[in-house]
């Protein structure tokens, strides 16, 4: 069990605090930034992949390295559980570098579509990429 802050907002703000302080994210040049944290069972309990977009789309592995950031997750997936339901199985996390926008999103139902594999890898990426209409709709 970690020691968590009271509300979701407050472990939320701490981990975008965690994400920008990390060389992953706070080094290079990027337009976009997407981070997808997946739990599952068996060996890998819990699995954190990043990446960077450049303005043209393009997309560039950025998975943080820092310690904290897991349990980070872990105290946010124990905040924001709904009654009656399994905790999310994914969240993906969107960073915007023009104005430091930033969204999560959490899948209860189908987090599957959230696992990347060599043949998922692109798709996957594509899905997450933090979307210009959006930002613009902020």
């Amino acid at each position: 069990m970690h020691a968590a802050p009271a509300d979701r907002n407050e472990l939320i703000a701490r981990i975008g605090r965690l994400l920008v302080a990390d060389p992953a994210v706070s080094d290079g040049l990027w337009h976009g930034y997407a981070l997808i944290v997946r739990y599952g069972d068996g060996a890998i309990a819990r699995r954190i992949t990043g990446f960077r977009y450049a303005a043209d789309g393009s997309h560039q592995a950025a998975t943080p390295g820092g310690d904290a950031l897991g349990p980070a997750f872990d105290d946010l997936r124990d905040a924001t559980r709904v009654p009656g339901k399994a905790p999310w199985g994914a969240c993906v996390l969107r960073l915007w570098r023009d104005g430091g926008r930033m969204t999560v999103e959490f899948e209860y139902d189908a987090p599957e579509q959230w696992d990347i594999t060599p043949a998922t890898l692109a798709r996957v990426a594509q899905q997450a990429k933090p979307d210009d209409a959006e930002d613009r709709t902020a």
